[in-house]
């Protein structure tokens, strides 16, 4: 049993790895410069249950024993008080240790999913769906996932029984290169730490240490089709109709559904249609419904997101948005490669509670307005979360507010977010720019909201749709003013997990 210690644990990555290690029968303490902070609760909270000891980020660890590794992720610097505290410590980086728990942790079988967008509600996705088929997986996710949440667990780790695991694997700073799982699931290709050329060349070199089979988004198959190993089972699913396309999402809409039908004061049994009792046979009472003669007592209903796919199959969706439906046929597409038949893998999808910050519902302000939070944070995420959440109220404004992730990815995307979102903000809608949040290390501190904001008004079409508040009182007091109901407003960032609380309060 060997001793490690993570020097961020309550990092998303960080402290599901800790309790990864930790269930691996070895000792684990970490440090966090937030470990004071209300927000980070829920997470060192678990830790602690577990039996993980959290100590402040100063050094003061090393008064409880020195360890034999010190665990690090790339945010960490140089000058970091625990690096000082133990300088002769070997260091290991999350991913070379989740490489090691990986191959050693004797999973008969390992699932990698990556992607630019949407990989950590993926992995919880698929996670869920092996277990709603009748498994017992092991899931390390970069999200808490919400049906995993338990009294020592925060979410973002499940043990199984270690027949499968499903695993993220980032390609951020390129520690997916480490794993060389059984399956992987790429879900798309798109700009948000590295260009389309480099992100390419990266999945192509990940695909050659894959060992037995790939489910590919189609830009991902294209860009890396010239490198992937002959004898790797593929298998491609296509956002758009193609004639030759096995995967395909023909359609995505939502429909008016009847929940429940009551007459006399009674539920009634539904029709194998759903839209009539059962003893309507022939539809007379629907028809007399037009007229203002129906014998119903009251119908309730609810939309329902229907996702249509190649061969004729029609799948209900647990959550709203076509990026959902993606979701679910890329996990369809590797369910059936596990040898699921069609469906039990399609039934499987239809449960799915979701992950922490992902289209989370916080409630209504006093106006009426609802609010969302959502931990999407570049140009293809936001504008997706911004799509699904319409459908909850397509009539409604949009207010979302935006706090970039940090100044470095804040450059790398001030263009093409801003591009997105001039085809995206409807007339009396608003994108409110927060100032970067900074988690520490080296940074020029810019660009700033100002400067950004200034020079989307420049070329904005309408450049009231853009606005800056430095402040997050006043910007409460601005959306309690302004949202009415059936409004919209979304909180929306990564890393800095006061959001969530910042969007709690929004609803009083």
């Amino acid at each position: 049993m060997a001793h490690y210690h993570f020097i961020g644990v309550g990092g998303i990555g960080m402290s599901g790895s800790a309790a990864m290690t930790l269930a691996a029968g070895n000792q684990v303490s970490g440090s966090d410069r937030g470990a004071d902070r209300p927000e980070n609760r829920r997470i060192l909270d678990a830790l602690k249950k577990q039996g993980v000891a959290v100590f402040p980020q100063d050094g003061s660890f090393i008064t409880a024993g020195k360890p034999d590794f010190l665990v690090y992720s790339t945010a960490i610097e140089e000058d970091n008080p625990d690096f000082a505290a133990a300088p002769e410590t070997p260091r290991l980086h999350r991913s070379e240790l989740l490489e090691k728990l990986v191959e050693g942790g004797h999973y008969q079988t390992t699932i990698a999913v990556s992607g630019s967008c949407g990989k950590s509600t993926v992995t919880a996705y698929l996670a869920e769906a092996l277990l709603n088929l009748g498994g017992d997986p092991g899931c390390l996710d970069g999200a808490l996932v919400k049906r995993f949440i338990t009294d020592c667990f925060a979410g973002n780790f499940r043990p199984g029984d270690g027949s499968t695991l499903v695993f993220e694997a980032d390609e951020s700073d390129k520690s997916l290169l480490r794993y060389a799982p059984d399956y992987a699931l790429v879900l798309n290709i798109g700009t948000d730490h590295y260009d389309k050329a480099e992100l390419a060349r990266v999945f192509g070199e990940f695909l050659k240490k894959v060992r037995r089979g790939a489910v590919l988004e189609r830009d991902v198959y294209e860009a890396v089709k010239p490198v992937l190993p002959p004898g790797l089972d593929v298998r491609v699913f296509d956002p758009q109709p193609r004639r030759d396309a096995h995967y395909a999402l023909l359609d995505y809409q939502v429909i008016d559904h009847t929940d429940a039908i009551y007459q006399d004061g009674k539920r009634t049994e539904l029709a194998p249609s759903g839209d009539r009792p059962l003893s309507d046979g022939l539809g007379m009472n629907n028809m007399l419904r037009l007229y203002g003669f129906s014998q119903e007592d009251c119908r309730i209903k609810s939309r329902l997101p229907i996702a249509k796919f190649s061969g004729d199959k029609a799948v209900p969706l647990p959550q709203f948005g076509r990026h959902v439906a993606l979701n679910a046929l890329a996990i369809y597409a590797m369910l059936e490669m596990l040898g699921f038949e069609p469906q039990a893998a399609l039934a499987a999808l239809g449960r799915f509670d979701g992950v922490w910050r992902r289209n989370d519902f916080a409630g209504n302000t006093p106006g009426g307005a609802l609010v969302f939070d959502d931990y999407a944070h570049n140009p293809e995420k936001i504008v997706s979360a911004l799509c699904g959440m319409r459908e909850y109220s397509p009539e409604g404004h949009l207010y979302a507010v935006f706090q970039p992730h940090g100044f470095g990815p804040w450059g790398f995307m001030r263009d093409e977010l801003f591009l997105r979102l001039e085809n995206e903000l409807k007339p009396g809608d608003k994108f409110i720019i927060l100032p970067p949040f900074y988690a520490g290390g080296t940074s020029s501190f810019k660009p700033t909201a100002e400067e950004v904001a200034s020079d989307w008004k420049s070329r904005a079409r309408h450049p009231e749709h853009y606005m800056v508040f430095d402040d997050r009182g006043k910007l409460r007091d601005y959306l309690e003013l302004i949202a009415r109901s059936g409004d919209l407003i979304v909180i929306l960032g990564a890393r800095d997990n006061s959001l969530s609380d910042y969007a709690a309060s929004l609803t009083r």
